[in-house]
């Protein structure tokens, strides 16, 4: 497996929520989380995919498992 295939190549990060339904607090969006990655600054973002499969991002600390 090279760096391409698992995420590397763009600075993904492993998250526990990553596959699961997910709420973004701020604009109470809700979808899956696709992929957590680590900005030039050191802040994390995360990219949810929506209901209607497009995908949104996120301050990861504003993002919470849905109920």
């Amino acid at each position: 497996m090279d760096a391409r295939e698992n995420g590397l190549a763009f600075h993904h990060v492993e998250h526990r929520l990553r596959g699961r339904q997910v709420v973004d607090t701020r604009s109470l969006r809700e979808g899956e989380l696709m992929a957590v990655m680590a900005e030039a600054g050191g802040d994390l973002v995360a990219y949810i995919r929506g209901a209607d499969h497009r995908e949104f991002d996120a301050p990861l600390d504003c993002v919470r498992p849905a109920r």
